[in-house]
């Protein structure tokens, strides 16, 4: 006890006055300090106690003291891959899994830095997942790898584990017991793991079996007890009975137990990952994404603390860019917010977060007047004609794409945007964006079929995306209101039966409802697209100009000044001597 209490004074002494001494007892004393070190997130300092440690002991250390050389190989990977050190990492990695006289089970923790690596700072998912899939293997766990064997068991299995869920009483799962043997331990971290890696990598077959890895996990918990990934399997289980099944009611059940099992787990090492999950796909269905911003600081700051650097910059870009953005916050904090977020995770190897990050960023510099470019996203954040490797990243572009082809009134380009990532960018069950990339591309293709009303191609395709976000906003959804009010001023406008005075008030309705939202952004935008109906369809310029006046207003508040340039050089003929010119 009081060595605990002083470890780090010791350790410092030692290492300052016993450079270069080979001691097995002064080794152990900085594996003390290196683990209370990561117990507390300072990893620099585990990183340093980690080496002095592996200075001090034998040149037989393998043979001699394999438990004490194996925990400090061990310790010093996981700190070195959270510091983004990737060669560090590699090298104590190695020389752990070199080792023949040790288990599989044992090498645990190596293989988990060295795969964790592979896959969040290389980007190198199949390759994750082989090594996995291997390590898996040798536990005597086999999975099957073809598209047909998946699909059939993931079906199967998700249906199974939502009826178990379903029909176990809340107080047994409140009850459940703690998770203690080693070898069920082990192979669910890397079960969980590679389901994780495997819903990352994009592809179908890997999709889904993720969507079979979670349901085992889920049931693992429900058979043998709680563990430290069981909340955040039930947070996957949600998101799949919503984007799958289609069951919003059950989907936000499992998402509520998922919550009360992740204060109930004593270690918090994958509170991060469950609130992105749930606050990503299952809660924006009944919750505004304002009140997401507290759950997703804690889930950055918990995983910072634990470790789990990669879902703790997802929760950091969320709360910080994302939802600021979407929520109509100034352009300009929000720009600053993006150096600071990218910076980080550029320090930290984590690449998809740093790619998605820096796509919206480079949208608010168009936006601003900060690059040449309107509807490029090429600039000080990005150039979008540069490879990428970054799955979610090629697949995030086309989205922001489309709201830039919006916003700029390149609604032919904004139409013809498609995005293929499997669910991830589904309304039911997908990330939260997809509410405004179908808003923006929706708008797109009214604006197209106003001018194109022989090709009914883009009408009916707007009106299912409208259709989709009404259905959202019927069951509840506080985040698409205003995004519905507009689309169905849209809507009607291109509808030559309206009476223009009823689809006047629909626009109206749309702005009144944005602006009173705190959403400037759609505020001007439906002030924008008000004027252009006002100009096209009922030839009333004052009213218009008003509306343009408005927009510009709007536009300047929420700091995008192209913008504002690009509505004067359009409507330049309609602002004469207005005080906006």
């Amino acid at each position: 006890d009081n060595l605990e209490t002083c470890v780090f004074d010791i350790a410092n002494l030692l290492n300052t006055i016993t450079a270069d001494v080979a001691n097995i007892e002064y080794a152990k004393i900085n594996l003390k300090a290196a683990e209370k070190a990561k117990n507390i997130a300072a990893f620099e300092s585990c990183s340093k106690y980690v080496s002095k440690g592996i200075d001090m002991l034998p040149e037989n250390k393998w043979a001699s003291c394999p438990d004490l050389t194996l925990k400090l190989f061990s310790l010093g990977a996981e700190a070195e891959g959270f510091l983004g050190h990737q060669s560090k990492m590699e090298s104590y990695c190695n020389e752990v899994l070199s080792q023949k006289s040790i288990s599989t089970l044992r090498k645990k923790d190596a293989y988990m830095s060295s795969i964790h690596s592979m896959a969040h700072a290389e980007l190198r998912y199949e390759d994750a997942i082989d090594v996995s899939l291997d390590v898996l293997k040798s536990l005597g766990i086999r999975l099957p790898r073809g598209d047909i064997p998946c699909l059939a068991q993931a079906m199967v299995s998700l249906r199974r584990t939502v009826r178990m869920i379903k029909k176990t009483p809340v107080e047994v799962i409140d009850s459940l017991p703690v998770m203690t043997d080693p070898l069920k331990l082990a192979t669910t971290e890397f079960i969980g793991n590679l389901g994780a890696i495997a819903f990352l990598s994009g592809k179908r077959k890997f999709a889904l079996l993720a969507m079979l890895l979670d349901t085992r996990q889920v049931q693992t918990t429900l058979s043998h007890g709680l563990y430290h990934l069981s909340a955040s399997s039930l947070a996957v289980l949600a998101m799949l009975t919503l984007s799958v099944l289609g069951d919003v009611d059950t989907a936000l059940c499992i998402g509520e137990y998922a919550l009360k099992m992740q204060e109930k787990i004593e270690s918090e090492v994958e509170k991060a990952r469950t609130t992105a999950i749930l606050y990503n796909s299952i809660f924006p269905h009944v919750k505004t994404l304002q009140s997401s911003l507290k759950p997703y600081l804690e889930g950055y700051q918990s995983g910072m603390r634990t470790g789990n650097k990669t879902y703790a910059m997802w929760c950091l870009s969320t709360h910080s860019v994302l939802i600021p953005y979407m929520t109509g916050k100034p352009l300009k904090s929000i720009e600053e917010q993006c150096q600071v977020c990218v910076s980080q995770m550029t320090e930290l190897k984590e690449e998809e977060q740093s790619t998605c990050t820096r796509i919206i960023w480079q949208l608010c510099l168009n936006l601003m007047g900060q690059s040449n470019a309107t509807v490029e996203l090429r600039g000080r954040a990005i150039d979008e004609k540069e490879n990428s490797s970054s799955v979610l990243g090629n697949s995030t572009f086309p989205i922001i794409k489309t709201i830039a082809y919006s916003l700029f009134g390149e609604y032919e380009l904004g139409a013809s945007q498609e995005i293929s990532l499997l669910n991830h960018f589904e309304l039911n069950g997908g990330h939260f964006i997809t509410m405004m990339h179908m808003f923006h591309q929706a708008l797109c293709l009214y604006a197209v079929a106003k001018k194109n009303r022989k090709t009914k191609k883009y009408k009916t395709r707007a009106k299912i995306l409208r259709k989709k976000l009404t259905a959202s906003f019927k069951r509840g959804n506080p985040n698409v209101v205003h995004y519905v009010c507009l689309l169905n001023a849209e809507h009607a406008a291109i509808d030559q039966k309206k009476d223009a005075k009823d689809v006047c008030k629909l626009y109206n309705d749309a702005i009144v409802i944005s602006a009173r939202g705190g959403y400037v952004n759609d505020a001007a935008l439906a002030h924008e697209r008000f004027a252009d109906f006002l100009l096209g369809n009922v030839g009333d310029t004052e009213e218009a100009k008003y509306h343009i006046e408005e927009a510009i207003k709007c536009y300047t508040g929420w700091g995008a000044m192209r913008k504002v340039e690009h509505l004067r050089e359009q409507y330049q003929g309609v602002l004469v001597g207005s005080s906006t010119t």
